[in-house]
């Protein structure tokens, strides 16, 4: 029987990947709480709900966008697989987008921003999460990928040379067809720089899990990003 969801994240049976995964929960809504206020907040791409779970527990008005995964985290979530819907129940002060950037192509992300701009109150922000596949921690992810193939077909996804400069250098490979399954080439730095040339002032905001100040060691960036014109709007 296939695992859930949940049993393969924050209720895994692997001690360590489920402390990663409940420390990457436990980041998201210490960032997300504050930024909040008294506003809406939009999971965009909400897997199973756990995070809007965890807001609505604590009496935050959170919706959740989540068109292909049918799991749900607990009973009764407002989490909706028509946009429309969701557009309807806005404005939303924040919309958050975790671990889910690095499998979207630039045309998907233009459309998200597009959404974004759409739907977010004024003085709205985006809070982004993304994996970091550069920097000696993608030694470790790669170990540990290689580890859960089959015995019998066990690879690696990169050539030693691809391997040595992303780890040691951060200079990733070019990305390769079938980005929804797979994170190798991904670099955030990218990422922000798109967001960036489209209009969208951006801020790192924390790496973990190493409290060390920097994204080089670490597996995982959070960053906030508001379109420029809403600075205005908040000044």
């Amino acid at each position: 029987m296939p695992l859930s969801y949940a049993d393969q994240t924050i209720d895994s049976p692997n001690p360590f990947a489920r402390y990663a995964h409940r420390g990457r929960l436990q980041r998201a809504l210490n960032l997300a709480l504050p930024r909040i206020g008294t506003s809406k907040l939009l999971d965009y791409g909400c897997g199973s709900g756990a995070f809007i779970a965890e807001l609505r527990a604590l009496k935050k008005d959170a919706v959740g966008y989540e068109p292909f995964m049918n799991e749900r985290s607990a009973p009764g979530l407002p989490i909706y697989s028509n946009i429309d819907e969701v557009s309807s129940l806005g404005p939303y002060g924040l919309i958050t987008l975790f671990e889910t950037i690095e499998h979207l192509e630039n045309r998907q992300i233009d459309e998200f921003l597009a959404t974004c701009r759409k739907l977010l109150s004024g003085s709205g922000t985006v809070l982004l999460s993304a994996p970091i596949e550069i920097g000696p921690g993608l030694l470790l992810k790669e170990f540990n990928r290689y580890m859960r193939q089959p015995r019998h077909s066990r690879h690696c996804g990169y050539s030693w040379s691809e391997l040595l400069k992303a780890s040691l250098f951060g200079i990733a490979p070019e990305r390769e067809p079938g980005i929804l399954s797979n994170h190798k080439g991904f670099d955030f730095r990218q990422v922000i720089r798109c967001l960036e040339s489209r209009g969208w002032c951006t801020e790192i905001l924390v790496c973990s899990p190493l409290p060390i100040g920097m994204w080089y060691g670490n597996s995982q960036v959070f960053f906030s990003a508001r379109f420029a014109s809403n600075q205005k709007l908040a000044a």
